[in-house]
């Protein structure tokens, strides 16, 4: 079961300072090897600590993956809510997709707008964990996300009523799929996919809702069938 984190004690102590270097190392091993790629020892020697200290502040791998998911994850989907919660309260209960999504997404640009470096790394741990597919990492995204995901989805069905619920979650993966892309700064259009997109950060959020809205509203939609050469000639 995912747990809360409480808030980081005002000033500094020994203990303190091991499990942030613990949580630290961990997050960018984890982000750079993904679960099975990274080991307790190989933790440790990058905090500079030991495998009991380690054991006393988390106990396994696992739970130490946990905390350093949660520590990233947790304050944007926070934000997610409380984003929601304002929108519903004010549209009283039926909030238009584009307006959803924008409230899904802002979060990721605001941790990146406030901090670079907090956005950096909050990019690089959705990017390695939307594909790791380690069954202990799944886990852990469904508990992180499933209560966020379920919120979204209501009020996706509630401002798109012709649409199935299992029709919708389908297109909110596609969507979930450009937002890693675009949150991880890669250019596919770069020679070596270094640079940064040539836009402004509202200027892609404004693309991406738009994009993801056509998409969600188009999804009920039935193709076209493709027309046979010389069929009615």
């Amino acid at each position: 079961m995912v747990e809360h984190l409480g808030k980081a004690p005002s000033s500094a102590t020994p203990h303190r300072a091991t499990k942030q270097r613990l949580l630290d190392a961990a997050e960018l091993l984890f982000a750079s090897h993904g679960f099975e790629g990274t080991s307790m020892r190989a933790i440790t020697q990058a905090a500079d600590t030991s495998l009991s200290a380690a054991n006393y502040h988390f106990g396994s791998k696992q739970a130490l993956l946990e905390a350093a998911l949660v520590r990233r994850i947790e304050p944007v989907n926070r934000r997610r809510v409380e984003a929601i919660d304002a929108l519903e309260k004010s549209s009283e209960g039926v909030v238009s997709v584009e307006a959803l999504l924008e409230a899904f997404l802002r979060p990721g640009f605001e941790v990146q707008r406030e901090s670079p470096e907090e956005g950096r790394r909050l990019r690089e741990v959705a990017a390695r964990f939307s594909a790791d597919p380690h069954e202990i990492v799944s886990k852990l995204k469904f508990e992180l996300f499933a209560p966020v995901m379920r919120r979204y989805l209501d009020a996706l069905e509630r401002a798109l009523p012709d649409r199935t619920r299992e029709d919708l979650a389908l297109d909110f993966q596609f969507f979930l799929g450009v937002m890693i892309h675009v949150m991880s700064g890669k250019n596919v259009f770069s020679r070596d996919h270094a640079d940064p997109m040539p836009y402004a950060d509202e200027t892609i959020l404004d693309r991406m809702v738009s994009f993801a809205t056509a998409g969600l509203r188009a999804g009920g939609v039935p193709r076209a069938p493709e027309s046979t050469p010389g069929a009615g000639s």
